[in-house]
């Protein structure tokens, strides 16, 4: 019987070991291709404490000009120093990405660590040649956020000079049900991409030829997309959509000569 527990300890030691070397080497791999990991999709670990949860989103932006067709890995691997023990949990799937559109993967919830713990969150993007293109890395330890390749979304930006600087804002002046319906589905698109840029957006309704109104789509009172209402729910939430995906481009843009699109 003593030797039967003794041989099941020393199998269990030996997994613990072969998992924590397989760990290691697989960080050390990426790390040393680093560099050519998220230049055309960024993985992306968003860690929000909740009580004595943390819920992890995995999500993945396309910052490339095309449509791409991934794979994605989320593995949650947790280590208990003083047992020596470590598990590890996979969630894994394909999806389809547009360029410039910020989606969401995986949604997870864990508990909280003790002095003894440490989570290492790992998500990996996938081509369809099984290549990895993206990799994002946060670890939890002692109930803390140690470190993160992507920091979670801010409202307020406290400089010591300048005083409080909103980010993200978006005001709204619709004046019809389409143009409020228009509004929400634009609102919701925009938060999925967690801009963090200065510059308010403004979506405003005007009055157009007879009866019909017009979306204008501003930056800072810069026009960047507009379009005739139609109270229909696809086209709206299409057209949400394409004005998202202008509004990241014209962010993105370093110069300041945008060309407005109709």
């Amino acid at each position: 019987m003593i030797k039967l527990c003794m041989s099941i300890i020393f199998k269990k030691n030996k997994m613990n070991k072969a998992l924590l070397c397989s760990v290691i080497i697989l960080f050390f791999c990426l790390n040393t291709n680093a560099q050519f990991l998220n230049r055309e999709v960024k993985a992306i670990i968003e860690v929000t404490p909740s009580e004595k949860l943390f819920e992890i989103v995995a999500k993945a932006e396309n910052i490339s000009k095309i449509n791409q067709s991934l794979l994605y890995e989320l593995k949650i691997f947790k280590e208990d120093k003083g047992a020596g023990n470590v598990t590890d949990n996979n969630q894994s799937g394909r999806f389809v990405i547009e360029s410039g559109e910020v989606k969401k993967l995986a949604f997870t919830a864990i508990n909280g660590t003790s002095g003894k713990e440490k989570i290492i969150l790992l998500l990996l993007l996938r081509n369809l040649d099984n290549e990895i293109i993206g990799k994002g890395r946060t670890v939890i330890s002692e109930n803390k956020i140690l470190n993160s390749d992507y920091d979670k979304k801010i409202t307020l930006d406290i400089k010591p000079k300048d005083g409080i600087k909103l980010i993200g804002v978006v005001l709204e002046k619709t004046k019809t049900k389409p143009g409020r319906d228009f509004y929400s589905f634009f609102y919701s698109k925009f938060l999925s991409y967690d801009f963090k840029d200065s510059r308010t957006v403004m979506v405003e309704e005007v009055f157009s030829r007879g009866r019909t109104t017009k979306i204008h789509v501003k930056v800072d009172n810069v026009k960047v997309y507009e379009f005739f209402l139609r109270p229909n729910t696809d086209f709206l939430k299409t057209n949400a959509e394409k004005a998202v995906k202008i509004i990241y481009s014209y962010f993105s843009k370093k110069k300041k000569d945008y060309i407005v699109r109709y």
